[in-house]
């Protein structure tokens, strides 16, 4: 019995042995451990010395420019609309004016057109070319071109025509009782013979007054009866 007793401390003494070195290390272990993180804690939650007046200075700063920007788009802003607005009053001014413009050209083509009206005068002819060049309106020159072309035409149509009649006062054939009445029927033809007969007398744009002329002297020579006169006065018409 005693012996037995003997054999459990034995044994006993050999268990605590084996785990004695076991639990020293895992103490060392856990102590170690808890030391690293304590140390990494530590260093974590060590205050950082902050510059409050360096920040608050740039803080300001930036409000600064903030404002500043601010105050410049706003005047901008304001800018923009009192510009709109001057844009809006001149385009209405320039369009009134363009109307008024487009007025004086209206009238400028009515008194050109009333060159053609009258006998033919060089000086108000060259006038209302003149005139005519310095309308504004691009569109009303486009339309009234044909008023132009007659206009720088009138002098020599005009002396065509009266070199026709000119011819047919100085033809001493007419004054033939018996051949006169058909040398005179001649003219006629060289009427309608000349560049305006041929190219404007029967358009829609015409000269009023050479138009006028020619039928007047058309009349006059159809009805001319050499017994009666000696001459045809064509030349006449144009006075």
């Amino acid at each position: 019995m005693h012996h037995l007793i003997d054999m459990k401390k034995i044994i006993s003494l050999l268990v605590v042995l084996v785990i004695l070195p076991t639990y020293s290390y895992a103490q060392g272990e856990i102590k170690d451990t808890v030391s690293v993180e304590t140390q990494e804690i530590k260093e974590t939650v060590e205050p950082q010395i902050i510059d409050v007046t360096y920040l608050q200075k740039q803080i300001n700063e930036l409000k600064e420019k903030v404002n500043a920007l601010t105050e410049s788009e706003n005047a901008l802003k304001a800018k923009q609309f009192a510009d709109k607005q001057k844009i809006e009053v001149q385009k209405a001014t320039i369009k009134r004016l363009e109307e008024r413009l487009v007025f004086a050209d209206t009238i400028v083509a009515r008194l050109s057109n009333d060159c053609l009206r009258q006998k033919y005068d060089a000086g108000k002819v060259t006038n209302a070319i003149n005139n005519f060049e310095h309308m504004y309106s691009v569109e009303l020159k486009s339309k009234f071109h044909q008023l132009k072309v007659l206009l720088s035409e009138y002098g020599k149509y005009t002396q065509e025509i009266e070199t026709v009649f000119l011819e047919a006062q100085s033809d001493k054939i007419i004054c033939n009782p018996f051949t006169g009445q058909k040398q005179a029927l001649t003219y006629i033809d060289k009427i309608k013979a000349t560049s305006y007969y041929r190219n404007v007398y029967n358009e829609n744009w015409t000269i009023p007054y050479l138009n006028t002329i020619i039928d007047k002297s058309i009349k006059i020579i159809k009805s001319f009866n050499p017994k009666e006169s000696k001459e045809l006065h064509l030349i006449d018409l144009m006075k």
